[in-house]
């Protein structure tokens, strides 16, 4: 669960850059980005852009990868496909293996639009959160 921030902490040290170079090149300060590698804190979509745009090619996607593996909630990663495609893209795709199952009779019209509602609601910040704090408690449910 804590993918990126190692592979950032591994960047770091095969670079030999410091923490405080580092925060140098993404405007923060050196506090922050050491929250960042202890995992106190998470990079905000804006820096990691910043991150993105300064590391070399072959490092981007799978940097970019581990932030968004970072980012699914516990117990919901066979819900998507998640791989680097290449520089600084990473694909992120709905698993067919875990699509709803709808009763038979219920009418298709009604079945697209509760995908699509799904869909447009997933996409809203508040909404995640929302769904991260229902997956936390029917994991802690099931422990």
């Amino acid at each position: 669960m804590h993918e990126f921030r190692t592979l950032l902490a591994k960047y770091l040290r095969e670079n030999h850059w410091t923490q405080q170079h580092l925060a140098g090149l993404l405007d923060a300060d050196q506090a922050t980005v050491s929250r960042w590698l202890s995992g106190r804190v998470q990079m905000g979509g804006e820096t990691l852009s910043k991150l993105i745009s300064i590391v070399p090619d072959e490092q981007k996607s799978v940097l970019l990868e581990s932030f968004l593996r970072d980012h699914i909630p516990d117990g919901c990663d066979y819900l998507v496909n998640l791989s680097a495609v290449g520089g600084d893209k990473a694909r992120l795709k709905p698993n067919p293996a875990a699509e709803p199952e709808f009763p038979k009779t219920m009418d298709p019209q009604l079945k697209r639009r509760l995908v699509f509602f799904s869909n447009m609601a997933m996409k809203s910040p508040d909404i995640r959160k929302l769904i991260d704090v229902v997956y936390k408690l029917a994991s802690k449910g099931k422990a």
